[in-house]
């Protein structure tokens, strides 16, 4: 964490490389136990853009409550990221998987479609499409544990960073995509979003020229269709089968994401959602999900676990 307190800068374009960098020299002293964790990849849509990474809990983390099932979904300004990256890099997200599974906690990570080729509501769909496959598909998913695993049932959480908080956002605020009667809904029990592009103001954008348009169709669609006017104009109903949710942003994540942050999650509990609201401390935008597993940083992480377990 000494890196991302020296660099004394919040944008996202100059911490993202030295941050990465820093942990990547502390996640490599730890890669042989990230790496001994068990592994299964499966393909919930047509294209490779449609797979995803199922994590399990070692043995020896087996309690006889039931699994929680953390579903993940990474950012990347909505036009890069994916699940597996390229080395030196390549334990990035593997670290997420590992950290939760060893507290017991079976962790999903799918890859989406992305810009240009994925639009407004794609994202959320392929979301929806793989937490629609994973509760059709328990028994294969089960069977591919290393170890005895139930998920008869399972109790969904869904957390995304950036891009895929305001992903998640949509899912669940958007009927369109996830209607009220979905098995997901039910299913799921808490949302955590972190560091979120809830609104986007065209006069501060963090975003490149033009990917707002691309991804929406125009500047009127990005305002229409951002997670905070989805959530202004959701009717009561909809707002009732709203799950618990555990609110994250990083304490130096950039000014506009961090007033967006307070504001999203402010307007949630005016219109009567349950909201937990927690500042990651030293974190910039970049280092929260690089912390796991380095041995620095990883108290939000600790925190989410341990707000997961306490629904059950």
């Amino acid at each position: 964490m000494d890196t991302v307190a020296s660099l004394n800068e919040t944008a996202i374009p100059v911490v993202l490389q030295p941050t990465k960098d820093a942990f990547v020299k502390l996640l490599e002293k730890q890669r042989g136990e990230i790496e001994s964790i068990a592994c299964k990849t499966f393909r919930y849509g047509q294209t490779e853009r449609h797979n995803l990474d199922v994590y399990y809990p070692p043995a020896n983390t087996a309690s006889s409550g039931p699994v929680p099932v953390l579903f993940f979904v990474y950012g990347g300004g909505f036009a890069t990221g994916d699940r597996k990256q390229e080395p030196p890099y390549d334990l990035g997200y593997t670290n997420v998987g590992a950290f939760f599974v060893k507290r017991g906690i079976v962790t999903v990570i799918p890859d989406y479609r992305l810009v240009p080729v994925g639009k407004f509501p794609d994202q959320a769909e392929d979301i929806r499409d793989a937490l629609t496959w994973f509760l059709s598909n328990t028994a294969p998913v089960s069977a591919a544990s290393p170890s005895a695993l139930s998920l008869d049932n399972p109790t969904i959480f869904v957390m995304g960073h950036s891009a895929g908080a305001n992903i998640i956002a949509t899912l669940f605020l958007y009927p369109t995509v996830l209607p009220l009667a979905s098995p997901i809904r039910a299913a799921t029990r808490g949302l955590i979003p972190q560091g979120g592009a809830y609104i986007f103001d065209f006069s501060r954008q963090i975003t490149p020229p033009g990917l707002l348009e691309t991804l929406y169709g125009s500047q009127e669609r990005t305002l229409e269709f951002m997670p905070i006017s989805l959530l202004k104009r959701a009717d009561t109903e909809l707002l009732k089968s709203f799950p618990d949710i555990f609110a994250l942003v990083s304490e130096l994540d950039p000014p506009v994401i961090k007033e967006g942050c307070d504001e999203f999650a402010k307007t949630l509990e005016e219109r009567g959602c349950r909201v937990r609201n927690e500042v990651m401390k030293g974190h910039n935008h970049i280092s929260p999900h690089w912390a796991l597993c380095s041995g620095e940083g990883e108290e939000w992480g600790v925190q989410v676990a341990e707000w997961i377990k306490s629904k059950l």
